[in-house]
């Protein structure tokens, strides 16, 4: 037996090795999968025959059959066997989309998901049944697959509503009898499951006949989906292996009786299912409250909620994570986009908030969720108040401008929290409540972990001398937690960590020996690409990368390619193809304007100078040749009000004449970083409910965020990184975790449209100019092209290796300051290097610091400034929890260091840490030795020197602020002059005034007044120019909302920090006595940030209250009527008053509630004798009422209606018969 087995195997790894190697296609496989993206697409496929499909699909079976040998000899978990089922499902997913009929009775799809199932991969099942339109039990079947048991309950009950008379209590037993009298007391035999057709037998399927047998293995294998549907969602196992057990039982008759097609099905199902029961959530998570069963029904809740949405079958990166959860507390999750972190980051969630016991009369638990923008937090907040709906758990999410927010109730409420926060707002949560916060901290959640990573450049080096690198702050504040709850729950999340994912964990962890989980783990199909650009030529696009690793044809050099066929673009005038890069961005556009109506969501990124590219974008409609392209019209009449919102948004932040409003108009939504956050936040509205078919927006619309875009274009990979002395760009491609991020999100699973992400990076292949004088030039900027390509490729895979070289924030900052050291001022040795640090101020080695001078002296300078403000923070907090001697500095830098991401990059040198802690020493002991003063430094929230250079400011804006107590009164014009004036005291502030890049921003600083009053909307102040528009609003983005709305925060800090007790909680009951400030002090950066003059405004767009400025300007006649109608006298600080708005909002009459109903009703039984106590029953309505069936389709009983909302979808809801002293009666329990 031993030797047979040797020989099949060996027979399977022959075919195996031939035809199931990861990204190598035989020829004919490259054809195919060419074959199906081109009918996807809609555009013409290559030449094919029927032959080569049913060679193709007989490949198909022999890997299957190939694949069952593997888990005979290797076991259930062989990767020989899910390589031979992944290509299966790969050429049965191609077969299927290319429409090639090569089955007879089982959709060719099914077949496809059942082999992806197999092979670990669910979301490819899933994407390829999307696509079926299967009705009836095969519907059911593909319902199962897809792990959608809604839909299956769902079908079943319309499948036995057909066929009720199988619902008595005899159900399938004539149909046996019927089966065996066809045949004469006995069933032909059919062809041995193992062997395989000869395609040359016959070239077209045959059509099915009838069997009775057939019927009934159709019948019982619903009767058990149906039953494990049911039992999975529930949990309940013992039903779950009676169902399994009836499964396996009728794959062991169709084996024998049935067709080839019907068994492998029925096979595939089986294997399905039983690996469905292995990685139910149930089951998995299980090990969560064995220390703790009183929470079991707090997680089984959580499990149920999951299986309603679509995720309680758990993915093989998720089935780790949990295993980490259950383990430990503390690791990395590092898959691609879509690979399910998030529910990882939930049950992390549960775990530590709601199956935790709380401690007796201790504050509720809560979780600090860390994530990189404003965009993400906004999302986060979403989903996890969606997710945790009905549970004791407060969501709030913190990334406005106050730096706590105008609720407050999550500061000292006993209920667990979420706090989903940015790194700067959780740095401003740390200065404001650093005690209690860290108190009551029980989980550290931080999404896109990859950003700790730099490049350790010397652009990176000034940018940290410049205080503007995020990343450092990113590590001082999780390093700073870290040291204050050594023990806390932990979890790093990233999609495109690459090579830095092993030095990610090992800081997460504080082990290095620790790795990061899910590693490696694909859940999708990601192409990478070349989109070539000839001129008068049809797009062309060769495919270079599978999901990261080279895709090519075995026995050629040559990539993979795909022929669009499309139309060539028109000629443009001279104007545009004299200009290469012009050519190739409407190139780009033009493309995707044809393959948007095919369904497919498109994104084109870019890379740099948005604004030049979208008004390019609008004005190409206007060339000739481009009138044809269809207009756009939403199609339904929900997108057309969200369109308008937007537009009416757009326009009032954009003007009407905008590039923003005439792509959108054509159907294409736009976005970038200086778009204000509302106009935004609708734009990704737009795109995440599919009404915008075509998007072009920078990286910023994609950090983090979870958008459905099919195919990703990049015009180009080059961006203006800085600016050198003589003011000329310099330019480099974007940083690889940037492409990494951007192509994870093409294809992203149950997103998007396509079975595959392709992100195609745009080359020219010839010159675009016919001038004589462009030819040289255009020849350099395609070599350009092609260099920045193959740049990014080989650094992709350069990060693939084991020995990458990761670069941390803090360990560059001191590299950097011991290279100008020794290459600049002759320093030699670790002592020089420590008497330098033990004795220099900023100050005292530059001369123009805080203003992000290149001079070589003050870069040093600010370094200095940077590491001691991180040393400043790390210290003070020690200080302030855990109180510190003299003699316990040492130990306690030491610890800091331990937690730094420095320590556990592979850049770190031996020297540091000795650095680290000389130049701690000193910070505490010679340069800052006051303690109230580095209290106060580190309260401000600027680096030291730079927060002692607005201390001479701060003052003077509080003066302007306690001046402006009648501000609810003033008129719009002395309402701006406190702007004015306040921003004339930040301008020129050394560290925290204005800043710019290039001779033109920096003569909008000059004007900036000019901005201010258009962005604010004061009376008369003229728009920007079209051309103008994005650099005027950048200039809001980074001189008034970030840099003045900073310092004007830090100044409100100041003053409350003055007046607030130690543990002193923010509260609006108590924040005006505490700060002595008047509400303007309050609403400051608020005004900034949604750029109005009036609080009320503000407040009304903050709570979606009104969708414009304009609208919110007509709606304060509301709330003045409402205060006269209050019957008190009203004071200037009434007017803005965010309590008082707050009271009007609620007193705002409420959209009607539906009237609650009952979650129980009576019922009899029918035909059973009520013998149990319980029953999980599924609805079935008939003319006459409800009949209630046991999941597997046997009547129990029957009731006049069904408990709760009678217009819901009952396949969603959970139901039981309850028999006991009261009777019995149906009770919805979900």
């Amino acid at each position: 037996m031993a030797e047979l087995d040797e020989e099949r195997r060996a027979l399977a790894e022959s075919f195996r090795l031939g035809h199931a190697i990861e990204n190598a296609l035989t020829a004919q496989q490259a054809r195919l999968f060419v074959r199906s993206i081109q009918n996807s697409w809609g555009v013409q496929p290559l030449t094919w025959t029927q032959r080569q499909s049913l060679e193709l699909f007989s490949d198909a079976r022999r890997l299957l059959h190939a694949a069952g040998i593997f888990e005979d000899t290797d076991g259930p978990d062989s990767e020989a066997a899910a390589s031979c089922y992944r290509r299966a499902g790969e050429l049965l997913e191609w077969l299927s989309r290319s429409h090639d009929e090569v089955t007879r009775e089982v959709p060719i799809e099914v077949l496809a998901a059942g082999a992806y199932q197999l092979a670990g991969l669910p979301a490819m099942a899933t994407g390829i049944l999307r696509r079926s339109q299967v009705g009836g039990a095969g519907g059911i079947i593909v319902a199962f697959l897809s792990c959608d048991f809604d839909s299956v309950l769902g079908r079943t009950a319309i499948f036995w509503q057909e066929n009720f008379e199988l619902t008595r209590r005899d159900g399938s037993a004539h149909l046996l009898d019927a089966a065996e009298d066809s045949a004469g007391g006995s069933l032909p035999p059919m062809p041995e499951p193992g062997r395989e057709s000869d395609a040359e037998e016959q070239d077209t399927p045959r059509e099915a006949s009838f069997s009775p047998l057939a019927w009934y293995l159709v019948v019982e294998t619903i009767r058990s989906l149906g039953l494990l549907a049911e039992s999975l969602r529930r949990g309940e196992q013992t039903r779950t292996g009676i169902a399994l057990e009836k499964l396996k039982t009728l794959a062991d008759i169709a084996t024998r009786w049935t067709n080839d097609e019907t068994w492998v099905m029925l096979r595939l199902v089986l294997a399905a299912a039983e690996r469905f029961v292995r990685n139910s959530l149930h089951g998995r998570a299980a090990a969560l409250v064995e220390d703790t069963p009183a929470a079991a029904n707090q997680l089984r809740r959580f499990a149920r909620e999951q299986f309603g949405r679509g995720r309680g079958v758990l993915w093989a990166s998720q089935i780790k994570g949990i295993e980490r959860l259950t383990d430990g507390n503390a690791f990395a999750l590092c898959t691609p986009t879509g690979s399910g972190k998030t529910m990882v980051a939930n049950l992390a969630l549960v775990k530590e908030l709601l199956l935790t016991p709380p401690e007796p009369g201790a504050p509720g638990r809560l979780a600090l969720y860390l994530v990189p923008s404003r965009a993400l937090a906004g999302e986060v907040e979403a989903k996890l108040s969606s997710e945790f709906r009905g549970e004791n758990v407060v969501i709030t999410g913190l990334y406005g401008g106050t730096d706590w927010g105008i609720t407050d109730n999550w500061l000292t409420t006993e209920t667990p929290t979420v706090l989903i926060a940015t790194v700067e707002k959780a740095e401003s949560l740390m200065r404001y409540l650093g005690t209690l916060l860290i108190y009551r901290l029980a989980l550290l959640i931080i999404d896109e972990a990859h950003q700790v990573v730099v490049a350790g450049t010397p652009k990176t080096m000034r940018d940290l001398a410049a205080h503007g690198d995020r990343s450092i702050r990113l590590e001082s504040l999780v390093s700073r937690i870290l040291v204050l709850k050594p023990n806390i729950a932990r979890i790093a999340l990233t999609a495109v960590a690459g090579g830095a994912a092993p030095p990610v964990s090992r800081w997460i962890e504080g082990d290095d020996a620790a790795v990061p989980v899910g590693l490696g783990y694909r859940s999708s199909r990601q192409l990478v690409g070349v989109l070539e650009c000839r001129p008068n030529q049809s797009p062309f696009i060769t495919l270079e990368l599978n999901n990261g690793q080279p895709l090519y044809v075995r026995g050629r050099d040559a990539p993979v390619f795909l022929a669009l066929g499309l139309p060539p673009m028109p000629d443009p005038p001279a104007g545009v193809k004299n200009s290469l890069h012009h050519y190739v961005q409407i190139h780009a556009l033009w493309t995707a304007l044809h393959l948007a109506p095919s369904g497919r969501r498109i994104l084109v990124s870019i890379t740099q100078g948005p604004d030049r590219v979208m008004r390019r974008y609008a004005e190409a409609f206007d060339l000739a040749g481009w009138s044809a392209i269809a207009p756009f019209a939403p199609r339904t009449e929900d997108a057309r009000r969200l369109f308008d919102e937007a537009r009416a948004a757009c326009v009032d932040y954009c003007g009407e004449g905008s590039s923003e409003v005439r792509l959108l108009d054509r159907g294409i939504a736009t976005s970038h970083g200086q778009m204000p956050q509302r106009l935004r936040r609708l734009m990704v509205e737009l795109i995440d409910k599919q009404v915008c078919p075509i998007t072009v927006a920078t990286a910023t619309l994609t950090e983090g965020v979870n958008l459905p875009f099919d195919l990703i274009i990049l015009p180009s990979l080059e961006r203006i990184v800085e600016f050198g002395t003589n003011g000329a760009p310099v330019t480099d491609i974007i940083p690889t975790s940037e492409f990494r991020n951007l192509a994870g999100r093409a294809g992203r699973p149950g997103a998007a449209e396509a079975m595959e992400g392709l992100t195609l990076v745009c080359v020219p292949m010839a010159n675009s100019a016919t001038a004589a004088s462009k030819q040289d030039e255009q020849r350099r900027q395609r070599d350009a092209y092609v260099a920045n390509l193959n740049r990014m490729l080989h650094l992709l895979a350069l990060e693939e290796s084991a020995d990458l070289v990761v670069y941390a924030p803090l360990q560059t900052l001191l590299a950097s300051i011991w290279t100008k050291l020794r290459d600049h001022l002759g320093l030699r040795t670790v002592a020089d290097l420590h008497n330098f640090l033990e004795q220099t101020m900023p100050e005292g080695i530059g001369t123009d610091l805080g203003v992000g001078s290149p001079a070589l002296l003050d870069m040093l300078g600010d370094s200095l400034d940077e590491l001691d403000g991180i040393i400043i923070a790390a210290v003070d907090e020690i200080e302030t929890l855990e109180g510190l001697s003299a003699a316990s500095l040492e130990a306690a830098l030491s610890r800091v260091w331990q937690r730094t991401f420095t320590r556990y990059s592979s850049a770190v040198e031996s020297w540091m840490e000795a650095a680290f802690i000389k130049r701690g020493q000193a910070v505490v002991e010679r340069l800052y030795p006051d303690p109230v003063q580095r209290r106060t430094l580190y309260q401000i929230g600027f680096t030291p020197y730079v927060g002692r250079q607005f201390q001479q400011v701060s003052p003077q804006i509080n003066t302007l602020l306690k001046a402006a107590a009648d501000y609810g009164r003033r008129s719009p014009e002395a309402r701006f002059n406190l702007f004015w004036q306040i921003g004339e005291l930040v301008r020129t502030g050394r560290g925290f005034g204005f800043t710019s890049r290039g001779a033109t921003e920096t003569a909008l600083i000059g004007r900036w007044h000019e901005v201010a009053g258009w962005w604010l909307q004061r009376e008369g102040a003229p728009p920007p120019p079209p051309v103008e528009l994005r650099r005027w609003q950048g200039f809001v983005a980074n001189n008034l909302e970030f840099r003045l709305g900073v310092a004007v925060g830090a100044a409100v800090a100041e003053a409350w920090n003055a007046g607030a007790g130690e543990l002193e909680v923010p509260s609006l009951d108590t924040w005006r006595a505490t700060s002595g400030l008047p509400w303007i002090g309050f609403w400051f950066r608020e005004l900034l940030r949604w750029g109005t003059l009036d609080p009320f405004v503000a407040f009304s767009l903050a709570q979606g209250i009104v969708g414009t400025r304009d609208e919110g300007a007509a709606r304060r006649v509301d709330y003045d009527l409402w205060l006269v109608q209050r019957g008190t006298p009203i004071s200037d600080e009434d007017l803005i008053d965010p309590q008082l708005f707050l009271e009007w909002y609620r007193s705002l009459p409420k959209p009607d509630r539906v009237a609650a109903t009952s979650r129980t009703v009576s019922a009899s039984f029918t035909e059973v004798e009520g013998k149990l106590s319980r029953y999980a029953v599924r609805p079935v309505p008939t003319p006459d009422g409800i009949i209630w069936l046991d999941p597997a389709g046997f009547q129990i009983a029957q009731s006049a209606s069904v408990p709760g909302e009678a217009d819901i979808d009952l396949s969603r809801r959970d139901y039981e018969l309850v028999n006991d002293g009261s009777g019995a009666r149906i009770v919805r329990t979900y």
